[in-house]
């Protein structure tokens, strides 16, 4: 699915109010300004997006809106799933925002909306993968951790999410937990309308792995519009750079043992049973802290696994290997994913305020 785009689409209009960044030399001197984005938001689903005017014809008025976000989830409530369609996902953004704003376009600017014909700058994709649960989408996160890298060199981890190239000015490669994501906070939690769908059970047994494409990347590919990033096209894009993965080794996905640990040990002790040095693995601090945590369940990472556990053990890469998930029927049948061939979604956006 489409999990962010940044794009420039040709629309005069009356520019819209917006803070101002500016950069004045010590004598005074104007060096550059910066038009802020504001934010339009969505009514109770507080799903919200970035825009601002660009340009300028000579005579007031600008000559592009830029939109920067989650189309997906501006549009349908949430992004556990959607399409890989940017077309059909910029147009209706676009429809929104002007109707929203009451900025008039001409034919030629929707149907050069349509048609795909704006600049893009940035595009993120990202698909599903299937495990068995919960505990084995944490453990392939860890052990990816430990025993993966691209040509950025080794990966970086936050809160859960893996980073390949995460401050990469071209490309990069994140994996997290959608599940852990939507139960973490505000930010990314579902709204209260979509909690009791069956979407919560849906993401919890998803490994979700996201390619970020930005703009010095996009060039390098001659990727200058909207209408250059087909559905197949994408798919290639997704499928190319995944590829570049490197992943060593084995990981034990799941063990019924760990489900009694605290969430944050339950990694560390998968990988012991499967026979790893955790001292080379992890940090020093971190390897005598998490001892000391799974000493209180009678587990010494010191001492080697007398029984390596060896069941359910898959390469790395045979997860990735799999045919991503697709977006499941039901979610069609409840209008729970964006339709291109239709205006219709439950969504029902009621847009209230720029911020």
């Amino acid at each position: 699915m489409i999990d962010w785009a940044t794009v420039e689409i040709a629309l005069e209009h009356e520019p819209i109010a917006s803070d101002r960044f500016i950069k004045v030399k010590a004598d005074g001197e104007i060096e550059y300004e910066t038009v802020c984005r504001n934010r339009i938001q969505a009514g109770s689903y507080e799903s919200s997006i970035s825009i601002r005017s660009l340009g300028s014809n000579g005579q007031g008025k600008a000559t592009h809106l830029q939109i920067d976000g989650n189309p997906s989830k501006f549009t349908q409530g949430h992004n556990v799933f959607g399409i890989n369609h940017l077309l059909p996902l910029v147009s209706r953004t676009f429809k929104v925002i002007t109707g929203y704003l009451q900025i008039d376009y001409t034919d030629q600017e929707f149907w050069a909306v349509q048609r795909g014909h704006y600049r893009i700058t940035r595009i993120d994709i990202n698909e599903s993968f299937e495990l068995d649960n919960l505990l084995s989408v944490r453990s392939w996160l860890k052990a990816a951790e430990l025993k993966s890298k691209t040509r950025h060199g080794r990966p970086t981890s936050k809160g859960g999410t893996v980073y390949w190239g995460q401050n990469s000015r071209r490309w990069a490669i994140k994996a997290y937990c959608k599940y852990d994501e939507i139960n973490s906070g505000k930010k990314h939690q579902l709204p209260d309308e979509l909690k009791n769908t069956k979407i919560p059970k849906w993401a919890e047994s998803k490994l979700r792995i996201e390619l970020v494409l930005r703009g010095m990347e996009l060039a390098k590919l001659e990727i200058k519009q909207g209408a250059d990033l087909t559905p197949e096209r994408i798919e290639e894009l997704y499928n190319a750079y995944l590829g570049r993965l490197e992943m060593s080794k084995n990981v034990t996905l799941t063990d019924s043992s760990a489900l009694n640990l605290p969430r944050k040990l339950q990694s560390t002790y998968m990988l012991w049973t499967q026979g790893h040095d955790l001292k080379t693995l992890l940090p020093r601090t971190t390897f005598y802290r998490q001892r000391k945590e799974l000493l209180e369940h009678d587990i010494d990472i010191n001492m080697s696994c007398d029984q390596p556990n060896q069941t359910n053990v898959v390469p790395l890469l045979k997860v990735l290997e799999a045919k991503p998930v697709s977006t499941p029927a039901w979610a069609f049948n409840e209008g729970l994913v964006l339709d291109p061939t239709s205006d219709k979604t439950h969504v029902g956006y009621v847009l209230k305020k720029v911020s």
